[in-house]
């Protein structure tokens, strides 16, 4: 491949892609994972707390780490480790052996996570151009294609463990290009002291409140619409992972109109249009008395969560307290903290009320978020434009 196809732009996309491929592909196997395991949605959400635990153990570090290697190792270091990982919850034998397996691939991925948004952030400054929507676009279409790919296991009939070995293998030899990013480190007056442990800011907080109720959305798609559709509808598990399949594609649909809506409208508007539509979808979805209405659901649910992990990333990445390694890392430590209370929400609720009741607990959730849109237009935590954030000397 030609080296000036090979853009730091176009490079950082293509790990945002491969990143949501490897995980995306086993969402729409939980069913499996759950009738294997001959538990309900009570037990089930113990296991699920693997990932979450382990993505916060790596994010109380990620910014210090990052600092350290830079976005260009971690990302290559990590993503070999994730490739490995990923093939453990699929052998999976009881809840318990599920929460260490998802525990594993929780410890790597949220590292490529902030290094890669860390870099997203610094090429869209540095470019002068918005790139970050795009990015997490390129994610949601490999989470649609990893989606596809379990569906299409399921569909033959392969056992979830030897799909995940063929998945993590398949993406492994990704890991070579990682190399070709460029290297940047903080000049010596741009560095700031290498903390143990990177914490949210008080000035961060309602971005970060702003994104828990979209973040309880993912998890829902992740974790509970598949097993939803097979268990309330009586489908497959290759039909219900079509709706994984709808929320991935109506996210990646959002996401690339997303930089030139977010310069046209602004933040704060085009995140209140999204929330509202969030709301709606999750409504649907959780009243929906077939599947198509569901599907019709999940999509608008997808479209409406879209643009708000990019909005808050950059609301944050973009502030002057502190360099982006160190608020992406604490944005992302809260994130993961969010990702612990949602499972045991919805899986304790849709034990004694049923998972419809269960996923409808995230209404209300959405509406703090709706509040708070607000915060990702304050001053310090974001610009009009990256080009402005560069000429200020970011």
């Amino acid at each position: 491949m030609s080296r000036s196809l090979l853009t730091p732009a176009r490079l950082i996309m293509a790990v945002f892609f491969m990143q949501a491929i490897v995980v995306g592909s086993l969402y729409p196997r939980f069913p499996d994972i759950k009738e294997r395991l001959a538990v309900g949605p009570g037990e089930l959400w113990l296991g699920f707390q693997g990932m979450p635990v382990g993505a916060l153990a790596a994010l109380l570090a990620s910014g210090a780490l990052i600092e350290r290697l830079t976005p260009r190792w971690t990302i290559l270091f990590a993503f070999i480790l994730y490739c490995l990982t990923a093939m453990l919850p699929g052998f999976a034998f009881d809840v318990a052996s599920l929460f260490v397996g998802l525990f594993a691939v929780g410890l790597v991925y949220p590292l490529i996570d902030v290094a890669m948004n860390v870099e997203a952030n610094r090429i869209e400054r540095t470019g002068g151009r918005r790139i970050m929507s795009t990015c997490h676009g390129f994610w949601s279409i490999g989470q649609m294609i990893g989606t596809g790919i379990g569906v299409a296991f399921a569909w033959m009939g392969v056992d979830v463990r030897w799909q995940m070995v063929v998945v993590g293998l398949a993406a492994l030899p990704f890991a070579l290009i990682v190399p070709r990013l460029p290297e940047v480190r903080p000049a010596d007056d741009e560095r700031e002291a290498v903390r143990a442990i990177t914490l949210p800011t008080v000035a961060m907080l309602g971005v970060c409140f702003f994104a828990f109720g979209m973040i309880a959305v993912e998890m829902v798609n992740r974790q509970w619409t598949a097993i939803f559709l097979h268990d309330v509808f009586g489908r497959s598990t290759a039909v219900a992972g079509l709706g994984p399949f709808a929320f991935a594609a109506a996210m990646a649909c959002g996401r690339f109109f997303g930089d030139r809506l977010t310069t046209r409208l602004g933040p704060v508007q085009l995140a209140r249009f999204c929330t509202a539509l969030a709301v709606a979808g999750i409504a649907i979805f959780a009243g929906a008395v077939n599947l198509p209405i569901a599907i019709v659901g999940l999509c608008a649910a997808g479209l409406g969560v879209s643009l708000a992990f990019p909005l808050a990333i950059t609301a944050v990445a973009n502030r002057t307290d502190r360099r982006a390694p160190a608020n992406v890392g604490a944005f992302q430590l809260f994130s993961s903290v969010s990702a612990l209370l949602i499972p045991p929400l919805i899986g304790e609720v849709g034990q004694a009320g049923g998972l419809r009741l269960g996923i409808a607990m995230v209404i209300p959730l959405l509406v703090v978020s709706l509040l708070l849109t607000g915060e990702l237009g304050r001053s310090g935590s974001g610009s009009s434009h990256p080009a402005a954030v560069a000429r200020a000397g970011r």
